[in-house]
């Protein structure tokens, strides 16, 4: 049975947080955008930037999802992409990182749709151009490690994507980046804790899974009390 047709899923989101303490604050999706409806087209948010005083504040957001029409190939493609500025949480410590930095590439190719196997109707899903600038704790560098499909280059990454049966080694790399997201975490006492590249499977349409990333998270112990995130991204889609 040939596919019907493609719903796409994207969305991107500069900085979302709730704060207890001060406040209540709560920062929902500064410069938010996504798919419409599952179909193909171009959306961007933006956010000019938020302050609050003995707590976290940032400066613009910019974001972008770009579900792209049905190629000659027969390749559907969404990219997604969010960018924070001058992130920075003032407490007992000080965390401030100059930019965030998040992308994910989700590809899905019709002529999968048929064939047998595990993988034949999942969309394919990679972070790129993901970064952090001058990120610093109390002032000093703080090393943020990624794993490897944060690190893949053009031509390993869309290799991946495109081809007929994906490379095994990389389907276990990214299946380990998923398992090891909650070990990617440093506490800071009286600070509370911070985790890097958080990789996270949801469920979507027809219990397809679609692929979460937040490049910075934070849970605060006090004060500020509360969470956020930063640099926010959602990828996936499902054919039928």
């Amino acid at each position: 049975m040939p596919l019907k047709q493609y719903l796409y899923h994207g969305q991107a989101s500069g900085v979302d947080a709730n704060i207890t303490d001060p406040g209540p604050y709560k920062l929902d999706g500064h410069g938010k955008c996504g798919v419409s409806n599952g179909q193909p087209g171009q959306h961007a948010g933006q956010h000019t930037g938020f302050t609050m005083t003995g707590g976290l504040s940032h400066g613009p957001c910019v974001t972008s999802v770009n579900a792209m029409p049905e190629d000659k190939d027969g390749f559907f493609r969404t990219e997604i992409r969010a960018t924070v500025d001058n992130l920075r949480v003032d407490g007992k410590s000080v965390l401030s990182v100059d930019r965030i930095s998040l992308g994910l590439v989700c590809v899905y190719s019709r002529h999968w749709f048929d064939r047998p196997g595990h993988h034949s109707r999942r969309t394919r899903v990679l972070p790129m151009d993901c970064s952090f600038q001058n990120l610093t704790l109390n002032g000093a560098p703080l090393d943020a490690k990624l794993p490897a499909p944060f690190h893949y280059s053009v031509d390993r990454r869309e290799s991946y994507l495109k081809a007929d049966e994906p490379d095994p080694t990389i389907l276990t790399e990214v299946r380990e980046a998923i398992l090891s997201s909650p070990s990617r975490v440093i506490f800071v006492p009286n600070f509370g804790r911070i985790f890097f590249g958080e990789w996270t499977l949801i469920p979507g349409v027809n219990l397809h899974s679609v692929h979460q990333i937040s490049m910075l998270r934070m849970a605060f112990s006090s004060p500020p009390s509360g969470d956020g995130t930063g640099g926010n991204g959602q990828g996936g889609g499902t054919g039928g």
